[in-house]
């Protein structure tokens, strides 16, 4: 399997350097399906998840591996060669560590305009 490639704002790796500080190693990880969790992952303690079969790696971001989890039917939709981390205002989903007060981590596909509500990173329309 080949890598995605991962690039980050530096917004994004700042937050992510902060929370390494705070935490110690971290992953993050996007759910299967067509719902929020693939545009915005989840940053947590590595160990805290456990990685299977069906989770794929897409790269890596600041020494932090971020992970697409295949959907139920058992496709990814790894479409984009390129994607950006990046962060947002709104709370940190679930149980996820906040990019920052107030915020979360998203994930892109490269070439979408961050500010597009109709960006739905990994999703095909």
């Amino acid at each position: 399997m080949t890598l995605a490639r991962i690039s980050a704002t530096l917004e994004a790796r700042n937050a992510i350097i902060r929370a390494l500080e705070a935490y110690g190693p971290l992953i993050l990880h996007t759910s299967g399906g067509r719902v929020g969790g693939r545009l915005f992952p989840i940053c947590l303690p590595a160990g805290a998840l456990r990685i299977g079969a069906r989770d794929h790696l897409l790269g890596e971001v600041e020494g932090v591996q971020v992970y697409e989890m295949e959907d139920r039917d058992g496709t990814w939709r790894n479409t984009a060669s390129t994607y950006i981390l990046d962060v947002a205002q709104g709370p940190a989903i679930g149980f996820s560590i906040a990019a920052g007060p107030g915020q979360r981590f998203t994930l892109r596909k490269a070439g979408h305009d961050k500010h597009d509500p109709s960006n739905r990173c990994c999703n095909e329309s």
